[in-house]
């Protein structure tokens, strides 16, 4: 029978030392969540104290040779926290683009980000480890570790559990995002395009294709479709715009949809190889740009950089940031394309829709409220959900009029094409969010504008789309689509 005081320096350090690695790593991805109420709290404190637990199996049986502990924790606690830094202070996600530049970025630029807070929190890291160590000399040889073995690996599995009822939940924090991050950036694509492409343009013209890829709208939320609530005021004014209410998805996340949409990939099609509509168009002798403000997923990343230039707005801050660049942001580098000779298509890639509402739109579009106050859905009331989201398609309404205001200046033709990835589920059959099997989420908002100037020069095409608003599409039409606009003939 092992004695409680025997036990009691090992206990005791270990409480220290989870507690540390908590306030210095873990707790950075929970620092920046908005909570709101007693429910919200005590569920994230819930979450934070499975993910130390999994965390804590880890570290005991690193503890159990006194000279892998110094090494090792050593390195590991201050790599991780200083991630954790940059969790911290700016709310960037650990993901394979930002160890991508990380890993591959100029040291003059890495010098740049080394600043005195960053130091000086660095001091602070090495003075815990200091710390840590003399507590662990302390306790000497871990004899009792026959006892604490089977609780360490109970934890440890603890993570695969927690992983397998819902995936993401905790690989996606710190220290897991690292290493499944890491995982990511040295995994090859699988996806495979077709490299030898032959196309041309059947006329002359210079065109304009502007093709705004959105994120989580549901065509049933737009006003322009019928919904009860303003949530286009602005968009309902313009001339030349068609609202489609029928378009169709089987795809329900970025990863599957996004890739679909951009090739010649059916949705019933899992067999490769695909051809891009950037290859397509740059075969054909129009430049292609891609403008994001999302990192780039590795299911679709090789498609977008078959563009000819490539920008990321805010490319270490993930969907899941708080502190997410606002969408409006997209406009500032398409003015500088805007004066540019020859036909282009420019893609903007929105954060659109993405939960948390809250961060995806501004005070002034805030026109239905009660609004959402906390993050934990379950505590959420369901009309402050559905006010939240509606908000954000009041803010969609308004990027899309700034962006119409700044193309029908163009003297060229021009169209605008948006369409959302997916749609989103807002309480139907108890579902929230996407990446479900509802209806609700295969629904997703498709709307065209073109320029007097395109509707002029090519008649036929403008008077069709009014006629093809209730026809039921699906997101395969969009490849053929953005050809047919810019006139290109695969050969």
């Amino acid at each position: 029978m092992v004695k409680l005081n025997a036990l009691k320096p090992q206990i005791s350090f270990h409480l220290w030392l989870n507690v540390l690695v908590v306030l210095f790593i873990t707790g950075a991805s929970y620092y920046h969540t908005p909570l709101f109420g007693f429910e919200d709290y005590f569920v994230y404190f819930v979450h934070l104290c499975i993910l130390q637990t999994t965390v804590a199996g880890g570290l005991y049986l690193l503890s159990l040779n006194r000279l892998i502990f110094k090494l090792v924790f050593t390195v590991l606690f201050m790599s991780l926290a200083a991630f954790a830094f940059w969790g911290y202070s700016q709310d960037l996600s650990i993901t394979r683009e930002l160890l991508h530049a990380i890993i591959e970025t100029k040291p003059d630029i890495a010098i740049d980000t080394i600043t005195w807070p960053f130091v000086g929190y660095l001091l602070l890291c090495a003075a815990c480890v200091y710390f840590i160590i003399r507590r662990y000399n302390r306790i000497g040889p871990q004899g009792n570790w026959k006892v604490f073995l089977p609780l360490a690996i109970g934890c440890i599995a603890l993570f695969f559990v927690m992983e397998q009822k819902r995936p993401g939940s905790l690989k996606n924090r710190l220290p897991y995002n690292v290493y499944y991050g890491m995982r990511a950036y040295l995994d090859q694509s699988e996806l495979q395009l077709n490299k030898d492409i032959v196309a041309t343009r059947i006329d002359s013209l210079q065109v304009h294709v502007v093709f705004v890829l959105g994120e989580t709208v549901r065509a049933d939320h737009l006003s322009l479709n019928g919904y009860h609530r303003e949530t286009m005021p602005r968009l309902a004014k313009r001339d030349r715009l068609v609202s489609f209410t029928d378009m169709y998805t089987d795809h329900t996340y970025t990863g599957a949809s996004v890739p679909q949409i951009l090739t010649d990939q059916k949705l019933n099609d899992t067999i490769g190889p695909y051809t891009s509509i950037y290859s397509l168009a740059g075969a054909a002798g129009v430049r292609t740009t891609w403008i994001g403000n999302q990192t780039l997923e590795s299911s679709f990343e090789p498609i977008v950089r078959t563009n000819n230039d490539v920008i990321l707005i805010d490319a270490f801050k993930s969907e899941f940031s708080f502190a997410k660049a606002m969408d409006m942001d997209l406009l500032k580098p398409l003015d500088s394309l805007l004066s540019r000779q020859g036909s282009q298509l420019t893609t903007l890639h929105m954060i659109g829709s993405h939960w948390w509402y809250e961060n995806r739109y501004l005070e002034e579009h805030r026109l239905f409220t009660p609004v959402i106050e906390g993050k934990y859905v379950p505590s959420l009331d369901g009309e402050a959900i559905i006010n939240s989201y509606d908000n954000t398609l009041v803010y969609l309404d308004d990027f899309l009029d700034r962006l119409i205001g700044k193309l029908e200046r163009q003297a060229i033709p021009t169209v605008m094409v948006y369409l959302s990835d997916h749609g989103e589920s807002l309480g139907e059959g108890g579902r929230w969010l996407h990446a479900q099997e509802g209806e609700e989420s295969k629904n997703p908002a498709f709307i065209v504008w073109y320029s007097e100037a395109f509707a002029q020069a090519y008649p036929q095409q403008a008077g069709a789309l009014p006629i093809l608003n209730d026809s039921a599409l699906t997101t395969d039409v969009v490849y053929p689509f953005i050809a047919e606009l810019l006139s290109i003939k695969q050969q």
